[in-house]
C-alpha cells in the first residue's frame, strides 16, 4: 500500500509541474490534478494534506527527493569501480548529473523562482534538501566519517551550487554546458583561494 501511495503521490507531483508549465496557473487545484491524472477527488485527498494543495513548496519537495535520489543511484553506479578520477573530478560529475536531471524541469523551475524575492524563498525552503544531497554526494566520494568536516564541506557546496542555480535558470539554451562551465570554475575558484581547507582535493 505504501509503495501504491508513493507511486500516486510522484503521478500527482508531475502532474502539477505539467500543468504549472502549460498553463502558468498561479493556484492549481485538487480538481485539476484530479483532471491531469484521471484519479478520484477523494483519492487524491487520501494522498495529500489539502493545505498542502496550495503549498507551492510541497509538490517541489517531492519532485527534487525524487530527483536527488536518482541521481545519488547514477552517481553510485558511476563511479562504482572509478579508481582514477580525481576527488574534484567526480564531485563536478555528482553536481552535472544533479542539473542533467534537473533540466527537464527547468520551464518550471524558472517559473518557480521568477522573481528575486521567491529564488530566495526558494533558497531557504530547499535548503535542507541541498544540504542532504551534497552530504550524500561526499559520502560517495570521499567516505569521510569525520562529522564536522563533513558538514563544512556540505556548506559551502551548498553555496557554490546555488551560484550554479542561477547560471541555470538564466541561460536560455537546453543544455547545462553554460552551467557546468561555471561549476567548473567555482570550484576551482575554492581550491585556489583556499577557502575552505580540504573541500576539494586533487
Amino acid at each position: 500500500m505504501k509503495t501504491r501511495d508513493q507511486d500516486l503521490k510522484w503521478r500527482l507531483c508531475d502532474a502539477y509541474f505539467s500543468i504549472l508549465v502549460s498553463s502558468k496557473k498561479s493556484l492549481i487545484t485538487i480538481e485539476d490534478l484530479c483532471l491531469q491524472c484521471n484519479i478520484s477527488y477523494d483519492e487524491v485527498k487520501k494522498i495529500i494534506p489539502e493545505d498542502s494543495i496550495h503549498d507551492k513548496f510541497y509538490f517541489l519537495k517531492i519532485l527534487i527527493s525524487r530527483l536527488d535520489k536518482e541521481t545519488l543511484e547514477e552517481f553510485k553506479t558511476d563511479i562504482s569501480e572509478d579508481t582514477i578520477s580525481s576527488t574534484y573530478d567526480k564531485i563536478l560529475e555528482g553536481l552535472t548529473l544533479r542539473f542533467e536531471k534537473f533540466l527537464e524541469y527547468k520551464s518550471a523551475f524558472k517559473i518557480m523562482s521568477k522573481g528575486t524575492e521567491r529564488r530566495v524563498e526558494n533558497f531557504f525552503k530547499l535548503l535542507q534538501q541541498n544540504y542532504l544531497f551534497m552530504s550524500g554526494l561526499l559520502d560517495l566520494v570521499e567516505n569521510n566519517p569525520n562529522c564536522s568536516v563533513k558538514t563544512i564541506k556540505s556548506v559551502a557546496l551548498n553555496i557554490l551550487f546555488i551560484k550554479a542555480i542561477e547560471v541555470f535558470l538564466k541561460d536560455e539554451s537546453n543544455n547545462i554546458d553554460s552551467t557546468v562551465r561555471h561549476l567548473d570554475k567555482y570550484l576551482k575558484d575554492i581550491e585556489d583561494i583556499g577557502v575552505f581547507s580540504g573541500i576539494i582535493k586533487k
